[in-house]
């Protein structure tokens, strides 16, 4: 069910709810909101007397959270005003039950909705400004001195949604290879591969030793579960639009109306994950980073797992227990694209949401992301979360070199950042990308996990059946 039928779904099963909520008195923020607690605020928003109450949605994650109740707390202390009121920002964490995408959704529709909000990723943010549910930005001047103190001049191109922006990018996780450090080393690679004949080689060199990769408690090449489950739809951000945009130079999904993936760069992709053949792990294994002895080869990196992987012991690097690598890429030289796990905030539009309220959260923007202050809320963020900032200047800016010389792991991160994609700015992506499954990768799959290791089957009709059938999902031509 696409994105624009939810909206309908939504607006119909609370009609009922929102007439209720209409004939009740619109009051001031609830006192647990106040608190910081993540109760769902009043209709309203209302302003008391000389404040005006702003309430901003973390993410439903207690290091956001925590970070934006900083934040908050750090600009209430300046008394910023608005038409004399004095602005209090107050922070909740988003509903993230069936998800977060339709807490907000069903917040628009109810008139709870925030003024402003992180954790809006691209393709949502489309599915907002359809709507009319958020304000376009481009044309604000603190937008642009926040692009301008970030640095993203090149980077922010690539959130444009039909050449306009609705969303501040806030933080960026290149997905990129995750590899076994002993692994590689046991096999004679003291580097990270970087092209698929690089892949072909250390394939080649697990196959012909799979004595000593039995001492090392390896298993399998690339662990990946979820190949074949079209209803784990977002998963082929990561194992197919990472090496898809790698191999194909960057080439979009979605353009308007039509489908623009690159056919070649499709089987290119599929034929790349085919080479792991039946040394795919597809089984799921909970711990398979952070058990004494790592069972799989690579996996896609998720850098949000570093604070786990510390805890357990693991250390990074080619002379420690894992590494991270950049996408495969044809030739050396070619530019390694990857799948940005990426999020930012926008301000909503609501008739619930007052002028002055939602100039308090442009004032709160303003400050966070003023040219004083916008490095020193971007290190904070680095710290409070390990997750990168959306910036092209991380690796050079003094601001962040204590967290880069304590997070090596970061560091290396940082240097994928500026070829992150973040994903198709389209309403349909839920159905383009479960069609993708359903019809291409999934079926594919199956048929390379029956084969070695470096025979992956012709990908062209699976490719073939993919694109016909996200067409028809996404209504494309």
């Amino acid at each position: 069910m696409f994105r624009k039928r939810l909206f309908s779904t939504i607006i119909a099963g609370t009609m009922l709810m929102s007439l209720v909520a209409g004939c009740q008195s619109n009051s001031a923020v609830s006192s647990s909101a106040a608190a910081g607690n993540s109760a769902t605020p009043t209709t309203s928003q209302a302003k008391s007397a000389g404040e005006v109450v702003v309430n901003f949605w973390s993410a439903p994650q207690k290091v956001q959270y925590n970070f934006w109740v900083q934040k908050a707390k750090a600009f209430n202390e300046t008394k910023a005003t608005v038409n004399g009121n004095v602005i209090t920002v107050k922070v909740q964490e988003m509903p993230e039950s069936p998800s977060s995408e339709a807490g907000i959704q069903n917040s628009i529709v109810t008139g709870t909705v925030p003024a402003a909000s992180e954790n809006i990723n691209r393709s949502f943010a489309s599915t907002l400004a359809s709507s009319d549910a958020v304000y376009e930005v481009q044309d604000e001047q603190w937008f642009k001195d926040a692009v301008a103190a970030k640095k993203i001049e090149k980077t922010i191109t690539g959130w444009a949604i039909d050449s306009k922006q609705y969303v501040l990018p806030e933080y960026v996780n290149p997905m990129t290879w995750q590899w076994n450090a002993k692994a590689l080393k046991a096999l004679g690679f003291t580097k990270v591969p970087e092209t698929v004949d690089d892949l072909d080689a250390v394939l080649k060199a697990f196959t012909q030793n799979k004595a000593k990769m039995s001492e090392l408690g390896v298993t399998h090449t690339l662990y990946r579960t979820t190949l074949q489950r079209a209803d784990q739809w977002w998963d082929r951000w990561y194992d197919f639009q990472m090496p898809y945009m790698a191999l194909s130079g960057k080439t979009s999904w979605v353009d308007g109306d039509k489908l623009t993936l690159d056919r070649q760069g499709a089987i290119d992709a599929f034929e790349m994950i085919g080479k792991f053949g039946n040394t795919i792990q597809t089984n799921e294994v909970t711990d398979v980073w952070t058990a004494k002895k790592t069972s799989i080869l690579l996996s896609v990196s998720s850098p949000w797992d570093i604070q786990s992987l510390r805890a357990a012991g693991k250390t990074y690097g080619m002379d420690g227990d894992y590494v991270y690598g950049p996408s495969l890429v044809k030739k050396q030289g070619d530019t390694p694209y990857n799948y940005g796990d990426s999020k930012g905030i926008v301000l909503y539009k609501n008739s619930s949401i007052s002028n002055d309220q939602h100039n308090g959260a442009v004032e709160f923007m303003k400050w966070l992301y003023s040219s004083a202050n916008c490095a020193q809320t971007d290190a904070d963020w680095l710290k409070a979360t390990t997750m990168l900032p959306v910036r092209e200047d991380i690796s050079e800016n003094a601001a962040f070199t204590d967290q880069m010389k304590a997070y090596p792991e970061l560091k290396d991160l940082a240097k994928y950042t500026p070829y992150s994609i973040p994903c198709m700015a389209s309403d349909k992506m839920t159905d383009i990308q479960t069609a993708l499954t359903e019809s291409g990768i999934g079926p594919y799959i199956q048929q390379a996990i029956k084969q070695q290791p470096l025979n992956a089957p012709d990908a062209s009709k699976y490719v073939d059946a993919a694109f016909s059938a996200m067409k028809t999902a996404g209504d494309l031509n």
